[in-house]
């Protein structure tokens, strides 16, 4: 099974995003396909701190918005 295209750019512009963020340890590294979650690779075994709270405001953000562009999230 292939990853959406839809999906294949959400991983490039979250990555985007985690560079300019000076996160570069960390990167979205694809879907898991049929359930579509992320997988998240760490050059250090863990992201702690400011760092994981970045972290997860951006690929929160990020859904927040597809679920509004998709109509499930006001």
């Amino acid at each position: 099974m292939t990853t959406p295209k839809k999906l294949m750019e959400l991983q490039e512009t979250i990555n985007e995003d985690l560079l300019k963020a000076s996160l570069p340890g960390v990167r979205i590294d694809g879907f898991r396909l049929p359930d579509q979650a992320l997988e998240i690779t760490f050059e250090r075994e863990t992201v702690t701190g400011e760092n994981r709270e970045r972290l997860w405001e951006i690929i929160n953000g990020h859904y927040k918005k597809l679920l509004r562009e998709l109509g499930l999230k006001e």
